[in-house]
């Protein structure tokens, strides 16, 4: 496995961190807030690890946090919105 240097992982955190957060807003129905946390948490992990050489700690919360609070209020909606639609 190759080593990145700080450079590579900061340019690999970004990335996540971008895609998280569009997918924390936008919401997709509650599957993309649910998909953002898990990009939030590997780039938090990587930050953890880089000892204050990589940043975006808040950008990583911002996705943990929007991407949970929004499964866990889009979610339902959605569900609710598809048995309706059976019911009619």
């Amino acid at each position: 496995m190759k080593l990145m240097n700080d450079l590579e992982q900061q340019v690999k955190v970004s990335k996540m961190l971008g895609l998280a957060f569009a997918l924390s807003i936008t919401g997709i129905g509650g599957i993309g807030s649910l998909v953002a946390v898990t990009p939030g948490w590997r780039a938090l992990r990587i930050i953890k690890t880089a000892s204050g050489r990589i940043s975006g700690r808040w950008m990583a919360w911002w996705c943990i946090l929007a991407g949970t609070l929004g499964t866990l209020t889009i979610t339902p909606v959605t569900v609710a919105y598809i048995l309706r639609s059976f019911d009619r």
